[in-house]
């Protein structure tokens, strides 16, 4: 469904328009999506060469090929096999997996990161096998459920959650210097100078009303914010060389440069997946973590916008945002009042430990299913490796 972002072809407006539509699909329109996201994954097993599916060991990443397999457990697990939780917290399945060896290697919560690199079972054709068999039981236990957000959710949670790991597959083609992936689009040049200001206001922020959503989205609450300025759109390569280049940068951080930048001569390029190229002046900076972020609005005179002024910005549309990267926010995340964990209780609270920060947006990896400006993606600070970059904002009034 190309409404939906499973092509590289999207305007950014059909982008945003694609995220507000993925939570309310009805039983026809998720079916589909859920066939055009296997696909990407099952064309990503049969097409890339052994050395990709699984490289050495890497910390911090998974083999993109327990990823792909991974993400046909989930779907199998919610959709198929009535998964939930027993009166313990323990996981449970009503029914068994159509690979009997699937729980033990597939399971995230049971299987050791490090494990995953040891699996002789995951194989080209037993992972095409298994994502095919999957496939079919999902959609023929999707065919018989009601059009309502309770029976229609494990399949949207299982179609949000395939899109995140084809995003994890890309961060991992590009910590590798890998060829870009099919499904990422390019890097939009979308810099616009100046900010908007903002009045003081009282607003609604979080999901509300139906559809999907996810647990640390809801509920949908007021806020008040005081009177602030954000920038139009992400910090550029401009902007960000500046600040390389006054040695501020190296001070702060203790980094010459960012990861992905080198000097060449009397210019600078940056390396996208495969290919080192001149730094693009107007593209959005990227590949920085929080704590960089931080340290470019200490020397700008500025800070991070709050995770609720961006959603405000973004909801009124006073903002450029989505299809470009993901943006770093000042906020800890956190549960909103009143939180309570979904039938994937893994999904937000174990992370609710005060090491992880907010992001806002979506990314040139991230299908257009995920840019919702309610989404609350999360990492820790240092993590740069994810396609992140940041805006500035400022107190006014």
């Amino acid at each position: 469904m190309t409404t939906l972002g499973f092509t590289a072809q999207l305007s950014h407006s059909e982008q945003l328009a694609a995220g507000a539509e993925a939570r309310s699909l009805n039983r026809s329109q998720l079916a589909e999506a859920l066939i055009n996201m296997r696909a990407l994954t099952r064309n990503f097993v049969l097409t890339s060469a052994d050395e990709v599916l699984a490289p050495p060991y890497q910390i911090g990443i998974n083999p993109p090929l327990w990823e792909c397999a991974h993400a046909a457990w989930f779907a199998e697990w919610w959709c198929v096999r009535g998964g939930h939780h027993g009166p313990s917290g323990e996981a449970l399945a009503e029914r068994a997996s159509l690979w009997p060896e699937a729980d033990a290697i597939l399971n995230s919560n049971v299987i050791a990161h490090a494990a995953r690199w040891q699996l002789p079972q995951l194989t080209r054709p037993s992972v095409v096998d298994y994502m095919d068999r999957t496939q079919d039981a999902v959609l023929t236990a999707l065919a018989d459920m009601d059009e309502d957000d309770a029976s229609l959710y494990p399949f949207q949670l299982s179609l949000f959650h395939e899109t995140m790991h084809l995003e994890a597959i890309a961060w991992c083609a590009q910590a590798l210097g890998w060829p870009q992936p099919a499904w990422v689009r390019p890097l939009p040049d979308m810099h616009r100078p100046g900010e908007v200001a903002v009045a003081a206001t009282r607003a609604r922020v979080g999901h509300q009303g139906e559809g999907f959503s996810f647990d640390n989205e809801r509920d949908g609450h007021e806020v008040s914010l005081a009177a602030f300025a954000i920038d139009h759109t992400p910090v550029s390569n401009a902007q960000f060389l500046l600040f390389v280049e006054s040695g501020e940068y190296l001070a702060r951080t203790g980094h010459a440069h960012p990861r992905y930048w080198r000097e060449v001569g009397s210019g600078w390029q940056a390396r996208s997946f495969d290919a080192w190229q001149p730094l693009d002046p107007r593209a959005p900076v990227i590949h920085v973590s929080a704590f960089e972020a931080d340290a470019y609005c200490h020397w700008a005179g500025r800070r991070l916008p709050t995770e609720h002024e961006w959603e405000v910005a973004a909801t009124q549309e006073f903002i450029d945002w989505g299809n470009s990267i993901w943006e770093w926010t000042a906020s800890t995340f956190a549960p909103y009042e009143g939180f309570s964990a979904d039938r994937y209780r893994e999904y937000s609270a174990p992370w609710f430990d005060g090491h992880h920060r907010v992001l806002r947006g979506g990314s040139h990896a991230t299908a257009g299913v995920m840019h919702h400006p309610c989404y609350r993606n999360f990492f820790t600070p240092q993590r740069y490796d994810v396609f992140a970059g940041f805006r500035t904002a400022a107190c006014s009034g």
